[in-house]
């Protein structure tokens, strides 16, 4: 991801954002069709409200198709993927965990 420095604000409006990662406003409303990463809350009058944590998924995004140059259909998968991966990972570590707590039960008893 780009070293941006994101300024410290809780929203931001779509021209901001697209100052910030360098994409026309345009291309931010089409991303946020295609890609459920990119989906800024609205305010009662409508306009977007972009997070720092939005602006996060809009630059990943924007790695994966600008840089790494993966088509739309590709970084759908990519950004699929990862998530998955991480589930993954957080179920093998409670695996992991409840392993080790049986074992911690079963030498108690041992020791009584």
């Amino acid at each position: 991801m780009e070293n941006l420095k994101i300024p410290d604000k809780l929203f931001f409006s779509i021209g901001e954002v697209s100052k910030i990662v360098e994409v026309e406003p345009h291309i931010l409303r089409y991303w946020e069709q295609e890609f459920k990463e990119v989906r800024p809350k609205r305010n009662k009058q409508g306009e977007r409200n972009y997070t720092k944590k939005d602006i996060e998924s809009v630059l990943k995004l924007k790695t994966l198709l600008y840089k790494d140059l993966y088509s739309i259909k590709g970084a759908k998968q990519k950004l699929r993927e990862k998530t998955t991966g991480e589930e993954l990972k957080k179920g093998d570590i409670i695996r992991f965990l409840k392993g080790i707590r049986k074992e911690l039960i079963s030498l108690k008893r041992t020791l009584k």
